[in-house]
């Protein structure tokens, strides 16, 4: 598929814009010119929205967390190609027979069926699905696909956005207790946990801007003076122009903005949102929560209030799914409406903007994984355990991963693993896997600033190996 005018003037001027940066950050350095002064100077040269870029440079992130056998709905999204291929009846696939509409580019071999999210996005816009990690059957807190060294992604990405202000930089959405699945990382921020997408709104919905609140009084401008104060007071301290209190004074200002301010009208979800989504009252309530998440994360990330949510989604164990079981929320009822929900996310990242004024589809990444795909083989009963013991992690990488599978579940035979420094295929291994898997996350989170992806990778004690052959090294 042939690239956008559209979309080939946005690569350059972001190549454009990100050389600027590189070469504005190397001189300045080499001149001894202190970092918050050089994004002064680009403030002033080239605008807030580079002078931003260069400064925060990492990506927010969503993930997906699938247990109890619910990542196998995901495999009806993007299915293994050598499955879906067969057109064979005992296969856990649904649409057999049909055509892949895959565009022609992507970097390996993609299936895109009837159902698949994303299918008008060009070549370079579609997934990076890795088959890593280990299967963890009935694992309500999974994470094999995202561990590398004494680290996991989820907890490795918050502290990449550490540069990001945020009020609560980290969430969770989960009916568990803690925040587990997060798992460790050095300078990992603390995660808020939540029990639905809803919560979202109760969070960030300040008491003092409510009903008798202190900054209530908005006759009297209490709120509008409280935030007016809190910027005087920063302009006045000496310290604030300190670029290593930068990312401090940032948040702090986005939290007096906000003290003041009822957020419930700018996040609650709106019957046209839920229209542009797909959902409505015959929605599995499954898919309408993940849609309600997405639909909140782009409005809360617009307003720089979080970096990092985690949704579990999919606890149900569709054994019974090709049979149109799974308790009457069979295959027809939820497919094409996880497909309406991911479109309608990708919709809003196209049409809205962050901070520096790029398109939030260039500045934000997702992942999805759990416990088990459940065995791409067999649609009878399907069973929970997978060849070669395999898992899958689906990315959406913003362009700075390469595109399709890496790995390789056959229709017979043995589990292909992959090489991070090629890309190419080899025998499995579910450790060595992850640690690629995870290595390409954290590049596409650090916007293809590999030195900040490295150093991630040596603070969970990673030895240093290359994973050029995953990533979209045009935008280094």
């Amino acid at each position: 598929m042939a690239k956008f005018k559209s979309n080939e003037r946005d690569a350059k001027h972001e190549l454009s814009r990100r050389s600027l940066i590189k070469w504005s950050l190397a001189t300045g350095a080499a001149l001894g010119v202190s970092r918050s002064r050089i994004y002064e100077v680009l403030e002033k040269t080239a605008g807030r929205g580079v002078a931003f870029a260069a400064e925060n440079p990492c990506a927010r992130s969503v993930h997906l967390v699938a247990g109890n056998g619910g990542l196998a709905w995901f495999q009806l999204l993007w299915p293994h190609v050598e499955i879906a291929g067969a057109n064979n009846p005992g296969f856990a696939w649904h649409k057999n027979g049909t055509p892949n509409m895959a565009p022609a580019g992507t970097d390996k071999p993609l299936w895109i069926g009837p159902d698949t999210p994303f299918a008008s996005l060009p070549a370079d816009r579609q997934p990076t699905l890795f088959v890593c990690g280990q299967n963890q059957t009935h694992t309500s807190e999974p994470d094999s696909a995202l561990n590398f060294g004494s680290s996991n992604l989820l907890a490795a990405a918050t502290a990449m956005q550490s540069t990001l202000p945020a009020v609560v930089p980290a969430i969770r959405i989960s009916n568990d207790n803690g925040a587990g699945v997060f798992g460790t990382h050095p300078g990992a921020s603390a995660v808020a946990t939540i029990q639905s997408p809803d919560g979202l709104v109760d969070l960030f919905n300040s008491a003092a801007s409510q009903a008798g609140g202190l900054l209530s009084d908005l006759a009297g401008d209490n709120a509008t003076l409280y935030k007016q104060k809190y910027q005087t007071f920063v302009q006045l301290n000496a310290a604030s122009g300190n670029s290593t209190n930068t990312a401090t004074y940032l948040t702090g200002q986005n939290a007096a903005s906000f003290l003041g301010t009822n957020l419930a009208a700018q996040l609650a979800v709106t019957p046209a949102d839920l229209a542009r989504y797909g959902i409505n009252a015959g929605t599995r309530a499954a898919v309408a929560t993940i849609g309600r998440m997405f639909i909140i994360a782009v409005k809360a990330f617009k307003l720089g209030l979080t970096n990092c949510i985690a949704l579990d989604v999919f606890r149900d164990d569709p054994h019974g799914a090709f049979g149109g079981g799974d308790n009457g929320t069979n295959i027809t009822s939820t497919v094409p409406a996880l497909k309406a929900v991911f479109d309608g996310f990708m919709a809003d990242l196209q049409a809205n903007s962050d901070e520096s004024g790029t398109a939030m589809s260039e500045t934000t990444m997702f992942t999805i994984h759990g416990d088990t795909t459940k065995q791409p083989r067999d649609r009878d009963g399907w069973p929970d355990g997978t060849q070669d013991g395999s898992n899958v992690c689906y990315m959406y990488g913003a362009r700075y991963l390469k595109t399709g599978w890496f790995g390789r579940y056959p229709a017979a035979g043995n589990v292909m693993g992959l090489d991070p420094a090629t890309g190419n295929e080899v025998g499995y291994n579910n450790q060595a896997t992850a640690r690629g898997a995870a290595a390409a996350a954290l590049f596409a989170i650090a916007r293809a600033d590999k030195r900040r992806a490295d150093e991630a990778l040596q603070a969970a004690n990673v030895a240093a190996f290359e994973y050029s052959g995953l990533i979209n090294q045009s935008l280094t």
